[in-house]
């Protein structure tokens, strides 16, 4: 993992308080135990997925993209 994946995790879940960076953590032990070819859809997915539960909750970080 480099530093432009890692800052991109972190902009989809920000590690502030102790819950989200549980969360971070298992998002980058879930990155590097992917396949090479099937990061890039990893990180797709999750930035889709964030962006859904972002909309339904009235807003968020990605919202402004």
């Amino acid at each position: 993992m480099n530093k432009k994946v890692s800052k991109e995790l972190r902009k989809i879940c920000n590690p502030v308080d102790p819950v989200s960076r549980r969360v971070y953590r298992r998002l980058k032990k879930q990155y590097n135990q992917l396949p090479h070819h099937a990061r890039r859809d990893f990180i797709q997915l999750l930035k889709q997925t964030t962006f859904e539960m972002d909309s339904e909750q009235g807003g968020g970080i990605l919202d402004k993209e």
